[in-house]
């Protein structure tokens, strides 16, 4: 038997262990980098910017990259320039941004559910004949790209990537393994603070197509090609040279991190995969997840207390946690008045998710409390189902 868990005792926690954190190589040399950016009076659209998208253009295998505000400003531009209007096609299982780009274009968004090993889009799961469908890597496991691209030729559908957790996530593609930003007609990364490649904010758009690129440039800077009539409605949707110098320096360590979040993500499936109850989010064969969140499901039947119950456990310990994606889209305000979707295996995940610790610094030993946590919690979970369920 573990020692008896903070929340049946009220004893305080033995410092927090934060769900996740901004990892900074060097700090040093990125202080005087910015400071040199200073220095020279150009702030936004200047050679930082130029510098990392050709560096991702690289990494990734694609003709073209165009650097954004956000990873949400990048996925309404696609929208807005390959399928406005119409039916858009997306997985109630992601974050809410990926539905809010469709419906920003006024276009009628669809839910679909997700594959009950990976979480992600399958073919197997459009159910309608959309304009354009919207798939997720979700947590940097690789949504099934040869099979979505498929799938969207065969109804004459647009496909996209909404690629926010993918920097870093590789998938096997005819006997080689390749880095996600290739497929689709586009696809588009983030940048923010919780993501292995973090420029503070921002996102990267990837695609081969020329005329894309080209007009996603303009609606960047509000459809302005430069001369100041402006061929539609853009946005100011600039990524600026400081926040390209902070994501620079974190592309230098891209595969670093990407190493050390799939150490310490074998670390939890190992400790965590004892204990009844407990499933993981399956990585198919050949690929690698960047594992930008590491999630697991809490059957309570098994595990002896349901998720809510294990998350305020979880919480009483100082580990802090989300609950990634829960509620799913479909299920949310924003979007109820849309007619009710079926969607069991989201609805599912929705009510059994727990996102733990995952930063690619993260110390092995705060992973090690987390599986410590879990084992006493399990041990414990009749008489914490019970504290919970009593509101004590």
């Amino acid at each position: 038997m573990t020692a008896r868990p903070a929340i049946l005792t009220g004893a305080a926690a033995g410092g927090t262990v934060p769900f996740a954190r901004p990892t900074i190589e060097d700090p040093a040399r990125l202080q005087e980098e910015l400071r040199a950016v200073l220095d020279s009076g150009m702030l936004t659209d200047g050679p930082r910017v130029r510098a990392l998208e050709e560096r991702f253009a690289a990494l990734t295998g694609v003709n073209h990259c165009v650097a954004v505000s956000s990873c949400t400003v990048g996925l309404m531009m696609v929208v807005q320039a390959i399928a406005p209007g119409g039916e858009v096609l997306v997985p109630s299982f992601t974050f809410s941004a990926t539905a809010h780009a469709a419906r920003w274009n006024g276009a009628t968004v669809t839910f679909a559910d997700c594959d009950p090993d990976t979480w992600t889009l399958t073919a197997d799961q459009i159910r309608s004949e959309p304009d354009l469908i919207i798939a997720v890597h979700v947590s940097g496991v690789v949504a099934d790209p040869l099979g979505l691209e498929k799938a969207a030729e065969a109804l004459g559908a647009r496909l996209m990537f909404d690629a926010a957790h993918g920097a870093g996530s590789l998938v096997e593609v005819g006997g080689d393994t390749v880095p996600v930003g290739r497929f689709g007609t586009a696809e588009v990364f983030s940048l923010t603070p919780t993501k292995v490649l973090s420029g503070a904010e921002g996102g990267l758009i990837t695609t081969d197509d020329a005329a894309l690129a080209e007009q996603l440039r303009w609606a960047r800077n509000y459809g302005n090609p430069g001369d100041y009539d402006t061929r539609f409605a853009g946005l100011n949707a600039r990524l600026s040279e400081l926040h390209a110098v902070v994501a620079l320096g974190s592309l230098d360590n891209l595969e670093e991190r990407v190493a050390h979040r799939n150490l310490v993500a074998e670390r939890y499936r190992e400790a965590l995969g004892a204990l009844p109850g407990i499933s993981f989010q399956g990585v198919p064969a050949g690929s690698r997840s960047s594992y930008k969140d590491f999630t697991v499901t809490v059957e309570a039947d098994q595990f002896g207390c349901d998720r809510d119950a294990c998350d305020a456990a979880l919480r009483a310990e100082g580990i802090e946690t989300r609950r990634y994606y829960s509620p799913p889209v479909h299920l949310q305000a924003a979007y109820r008045d849309l007619p009710p979707s079926s969607l069991p295996t989201t609805e599912a995940l929705g009510d059994r998710v727990i996102s733990l610790p995952m930063w690619s610094h993260l110390p092995f030993d705060h992973a090690e409390r987390v599986c410590d946590a879990f084992v006493g919690i399990h041990q414990h979970a009749e008489e914490i189902a019970d504290l919970v369920r009593s509101g004590s």
